[in-house]
């Protein structure tokens, strides 16, 4: 099975691959409560388009050592998210990479880039948990309190809820969601700092009924980036790449990516894609 050894230890990861010639590679980091295996639909999405998605899952998600749930710092999600760029820069060396995430990956995706945007092309962030929430704050002053997610919070594609809601590796409540007080909160600090200075061509896709992050912070976000973009589906909720627009969501990706990207290089006389 594909793993690497991260911070805290072994990283289970994918890679959907295009046919060659590939026009690029997204590194995409998944939100809590999920795994690389609930994006199979926007890889599917993007490697008919010639673009490889990597993925990994999250340390205490998936199948990713760790204690379930637990995440300690947004220092090791960037630890980990640098190491997979490697892993798909080694596969296709020199080849056009961008970094994605969602939600809490999106936070991690953000300070990765704002500490050192070299290895990449471009930013993808939806549902992006960017700017202090209300229900992280709540928990906060809980101090002992269990995150519990509502399905109908996240997507209306009955396709998707089902896939979460009998996934083993999916979960919607944990009793150690008590560590995003401890991982969000310091990214927020550093992003309110660091972000706004980033000049990496940056797509929000967010949910205009997203009831977890509020469509205001990728608004807001969006329109303070000098690179920024968003796209914004109307009735969506948190999980807009998984909702009923999926697929249009994954043809803005895809229209995003080429446009930094560039397209795909010609397949040399001769030879087969």
């Amino acid at each position: 099975m594909p793993y690497f050894d991260g911070s805290t230890g072994r990283v289970y990861f994918r890679a959907w691959r295009a046919a060659v010639p590939r026009s690029a590679a997204v590194i995409f980091l998944h939100g809590f409560g999920e795994h690389s295996g609930l994006y199979h639909r926007l890889g599917d999405a993007l490697t008919a388009q010639g673009i490889d998605l990597w993925a990994l899952d999250e340390i205490g998600h998936g199948l990713t050592d760790g204690d379930r749930a637990v995440i300690r710092s947004i220092d090791d999600l960037v630890h980990n998210a640098r190491l997979l760029t490697i892993l798909a820069d080694e596969a296709e060396p020199g080849g056009p990479l961008l970094l994605a995430g969602h939600s809490l990956g999106a936070a991690a995706a953000a300070v990765t880039v704002s500490r050192d945007p070299a290895a990449y092309r471009g930013l993808i962030v939806s549902g992006a948990a960017l700017s202090p929430l209300k229900w992280v704050n709540e928990l906060a002053a809980d101090g002992a309190g269990e995150l519990s997610l509502d399905l109908a919070d996240l997507s209306a594609d009955p396709f998707y809820l089902d896939e979460v809601q009998n996934d083993p590796l999916a979960f919607t409540s944990a009793a150690g969601a008590q560590c995003l007080v401890g991982t969000l909160p310091p990214a927020w600090d550093e992003l309110r700092r660091d972000f706004g200075r980033t000049t990496l061509p940056t797509l929000f896709v967010h949910g205009g009924q997203d009831p977890i992050v509020p469509v205001s912070v990728a608004r807001d976000w969006a329109a303070r980036l000098p690179g920024g973009q968003l796209a914004e589906f109307a009735d969506a909720r948190h999980d807009v790449l998984n909702e009923t627009v999926h697929r249009e969501v994954a043809a803005v990706i895809t229209d995003f990516v080429r446009s930094v990207a560039g397209p795909a290089p010609a397949v040399p006389a001769g030879q087969t894609a």
